[in-house]
């Protein structure tokens, strides 16, 4: 921290005032690990526990923060480098409330299992420092469908609503979201992981059970789907593989796939151009480099 601030004692009360700002910082939402009971609840049976005797000394706070451009907030899906400013006062309860509005800098959002990209991320403080209101989208970026979420309410409760550019049904959201293409191509695999994504839709930090497997072993996303290895064959037999991927930036990615039925297995590489053309270079069954465009009709 920097900055100048004064700590002195007024009408018996103990004050520290200033204006600080922060060089280097991290703050990290967390949720209670286990419910807790009320002060006022009384278990029968159970001996109430005493109050504390020790004396309390007032303290007061009345300071304004400068968040700086190093400051990351972490936390609830969030994971954000963020700048503004924040007036932080004592409420008669003794919690530290702000007043005041930070924007997300760069970050990521996590829904539905994917790390999004933040496009837009608000926090705007009024009441208790940890529970500040949002206004984020993020989306998962360089796809032909850009999807994503629109998040507002507050850090405690959000509320969060599916979008997309360009704009198209909620369910092609989802599919685009959250396997990375449209309901038309969506293999028994990919329809899986989005029932599993429509039933989550009340905790959408809840990420797939094959995004959990494949982001234990350190991986993005593990699927099952038709090789495209098959479909270049004079015989033109379908095959099924399970293809392992790594996101390794926003535009390049990293497959492996391997047979399920037959003995062929594939490295690609990926790298997203723009909307709908991807680079890809493949060796495997078929070996190449190539440039894909793809595009989806109403």
């Amino acid at each position: 921290l920097s900055g100048a601030g004064t700590l002195a004692m007024e009408q018996k009360h103990l004050v520290l005032a200033g204006a600080l700002r922060s060089d280097d910082g991290y703050f990290e939402f967390r949720r209670p690990t286990a419910d807790a009971l009320g002060d006022d609840v009384v278990v029968r049976g159970r001996e109430r526990k005493a109050a504390p005797g020790l004396a309390r000394v007032p303290f007061a706070v009345d300071l304004e923060l400068d968040f700086g451009d190093r400051f990351e907030i972490i936390g609830e899906g969030l994971d954000a480098i963020v700048a503004g400013k924040v007036h932080v006062v004592t409420a008669a309860d003794g919690t530290l409330t702000g007043r005041g509005a930070i924007n997300a800098e760069r970050g990521t959002y996590t829904a539905y299992g994917q790390r999004l990209t933040i496009e837009r991320g608000k926090l705007y403080f009024d009441g208790p420092l940890d529970n500040p209101g949002l206004d984020v989208l993020a989306l998962r970026k360089n796809l032909q469908v850009e999807a994503g979420v629109e998040v507002t309410g507050t850090v405690r409760v959000p509320r969060v609503q599916l979008t997309s550019t360009p704009p198209v049904p909620d369910n092609e959201k989802l599919s685009w979201l959250v396997v990375g293409h449209g309901l038309d191509r969506a293999s028994n695999a990919d329809l899986s992981a989005l029932q599993i994504a429509f039933a989550a839709a009340t905790d959408p930090n809840a990420p797939p059970i094959g995004q959990r497997v494949a982001r234990t072993l350190g991986f993005d996303d593990i699927s099952v789907r038709s090789s495209d290895a098959s479909r270049a064959t004079t015989s033109g037999a379908t095959s099924q593989v399970v293809a392992v991927s790594k996101r390794l930036t926003d535009n390049l990615s990293l497959i492996y796939e391997q047979g399920l039925s037959v003995a062929n297995n594939a490295l690609k590489i990926e790298y997203a151009l723009s909307r709908g053309l991807t680079l890809r270079a493949e060796a495997g069954l078929v070996s190449g480099v190539g440039i894909y465009y793809s595009r989806s009709f109403d």
